[in-house]
């Protein structure tokens, strides 16, 4: 480890729910107890975002700031100059941003002025558009941090970001709250389920690059063979046309809508098969590692990340994306051979915590940013 640092990680996120901000909170925690003075800026949205409520909190009790700034898509010009002012009178070691709108932002308020490191990132495999490739392709963004070959691909193909700018960091797992020894039977008597019933989730908020379609025609398929198996989905959105139409085919009483949870841990741990359905977008998926990392049989389509950590039939099971039969089958394979989902499970574990652990992930990115600061001859 060397000198401590000043690191900003800037979020486009006006609250720490899903994907990128929950990485950025992990982040900062895990730079935090690596001895670093850390904050953290979100996108002040409303009055829903105010530092010090909700789940801000844990931040604030670890001893990290927090500020918000205004990040829609036309801010205002004194956003920016707010934004500005805050960066030339804290002297940040280093810039962190998540998510494309963020860099945007941070680019934009900092026009003119020198920022020692800016880091940006990409956890997503949809192609840029023109904005973006203005943004990413920048002279004045340090490194790129995605979270799967493909989108190191997408940047160096499209935005023509040289090869070395581009590094690839999986997200990170919190082991401390993700491990085997976490009990789901807490949920499943909440829920009815009895210990011996096969339990099939899918943790995922219900958005279209999720494709919970292709899950739900794989589950009917389930049923038919194994009418005992039940179907957690949990997550928000508009989840009222699932409901409605596996009401209309009669199998109401094999889904369960939980909506949003915090719970995550003691929800994987009352399943017996994680899956998730993704077509396309995705970065690496945060319920597969997690799921992996409390050592339950996985299920993932062959999507950007989740393709480099679920090798098929050894840490969990492959399908291409799209495939109802193919993922039809893989549920029943785990659900009719549990001694091979258990090995498979034990096995995505082991991968879990030597290589997508947070402790893993902070000291790879804690790395990168001595290594541009080195380049730039700044210590």
């Amino acid at each position: 480890m060397g000198e401590r640092l000043k690191i900003l990680q800037v979020a486009s996120h006006h609250l720490i729910g899903a994907g990128g901000s929950v990485q950025m909170a992990r982040l900062a925690r895990g730079l935090k107890k690596r001895g670093h003075e850390v904050w953290c800026v979100f996108n002040f949205k409303g009055n829903e975002a105010v530092p010090g409520l909700g789940t801000f909190e844990s931040l604030i009790q670890e001893k990290i700031t927090i500020d918000s700034f205004r990040m829609q898509r036309l801010p205002k010009y004194l956003h920016y100059l707010r934004f500005r002012r805050f960066v030339q009178e804290h002297a940040f070691d280093v810039i962190h941003t998540h998510r494309f709108r963020a860099l945007q932002f941070v680019l934009r308020s900092t026009a003119g002025i020198e920022v020692p490191v800016l880091i940006g990132s990409k956890k997503n495999s949809f192609s840029l558009d023109r904005e973006m490739i203005r943004t990413y392709s920048s002279p004045k963004v340090d490194r790129i941090i995605v979270n799967a070959r493909v989108i190191k691909d997408i940047l160096v193909n499209e935005a023509r970001v040289k090869e070395e700018k581009v590094a690839i960091v999986y997200n990170g797992v919190d082991m401390e709250r993700f491990h085997p020894g976490v009990s789901g039977n807490g949920i499943r008597r909440e829920y009815g389920l009895d210990r011996d019933v096969p339990v099939v989730g899918m943790i995922a908020n219900f958005t279209r690059k999720k494709a919970h379609h292709i899950f739900f025609e794989a589950a009917a398929g389930v049923l038919k063979k194994r009418p005992e198996v039940k179907f957690l989905l949990v997550g928000q959105g508009d989840y009222e046309k699932y409901q409605l139409l596996v009401k209309e085919r009669g199998v109401s009483d094999s889904f369960i809508f939980t909506g949003f949870r915090e719970d995550i841990p003691e929800i994987i741990g009352s399943l017996n098969v994680s899956v998730i359905s993704s077509r396309k977008g995705e970065g690496l998926t945060g319920s597969v590692v997690e799921s992996m990392a409390m050592a339950k049989p996985v299920i993932s389509t062959d999507v950007a990340g989740n393709a480099e950590v679920v090798i098929d039939k050894e840490t969990g099971l492959l399908v291409p994306a799209g495939d109802v039969r193919m993922l039809e089958e893989a549920m029943l394979f785990f659900i009719t051979h549990p001694e091979k989902a258990g090995e498979m499970g034990r096995k995505g574990y082991d991968f879990i915590k030597d290589k997508v652990s947070n402790e893993v992930r902070t000291a790879r990115i804690e790395e990168i940013y001595y290594q541009v600061l080195h380049e730039k001859r700044l210590i």
